[in-house]
């Protein structure tokens, strides 16, 4: 917050590596200080939110989108968590990425003067469109990859990317970290962020 991050983009390079666990503990442990945040579920292809919150699924994001109604009226107040909102994605739609740029910078700049912090759970990366365009709407980038299982090349052309649009990648956060993992962790340095490499390597190490 004092180097003026006020809207934070959590991303990662696949599915399934932890990016909405992470924005949703991020925007918890931000709303818990006592500052209002909200929460945006923009995965509108995989949304996971709601069910983090365990809310039933309802209208959200790509309601807004296709304007059928006003961002502040999809808002889900959270008893357990009194100054986090929750936009969820809402009803699922073809027409609503292609529509994400324009609708949701709207909805970050209006935010911003609400809240003290907004987070955006995006789509993966990889495949997709949508992440990029995010990126350049919020103050700051948070990459999420898994230990031993994502690719470095992946996540390497990512940040290449995002420094070409100019975004600000604040981080990255390395998932799933075991004290193993963390006791061997220098073979990557040789052998890469594969899994199966980790485990061919160190079943080798092992024998010796």
């Amino acid at each position: 917050m004092d180097n003026g991050i006020h809207s934070l983009l959590v991303t990662s390079t696949a599915p399934s590596e932890g990016k909405s666990t992470t924005a949703a503990y991020l925007a918890i442990s931000h709303a818990e200080q006592g500052h209002r945040t909200l929460l945006i579920d923009a995965d509108l292809r995989r949304p996971s939110l709601h069910r983090v919150f365990g809310i039933p699924p309802g209208a959200g994001l790509s309601n807004v989108l296709l304007e059928e109604l006003n961002w502040t009226d999809a808002l889900v107040k959270l008893e357990k968590h009194p100054n986090l909102d929750l936009l969820p994605a809402g009803s699922p739609s073809r027409r609503a990425p292609d529509l994400i740029g324009r609708g949701l910078e709207a909805i970050v700049e209006a935010a911003a003067r609400q809240y003290s912090l907004i987070l955006l759970d995006s789509p993966p990366f990889l495949n997709f469109a949508e992440p990029l365009r995010m990126s350049t709407m919020v103050d700051g980038v948070l990459m999420v990859s898994v230990a031993g299982e994502t690719n470095r090349d992946a996540v390497a052309s990512i940040l290449a990317t995002l420094n070409r649009v100019r975004a600000n990648v604040v981080g990255l956060v390395l998932n799933k970290v075991t004290k193993d993992l963390m006791q061997n962790y220098h073979y990557y340095g040789y052998y890469g962020y594969s899994g199966k490499y980790y485990k061919q390597y160190y079943a080798t190490d092992e024998a010796k």
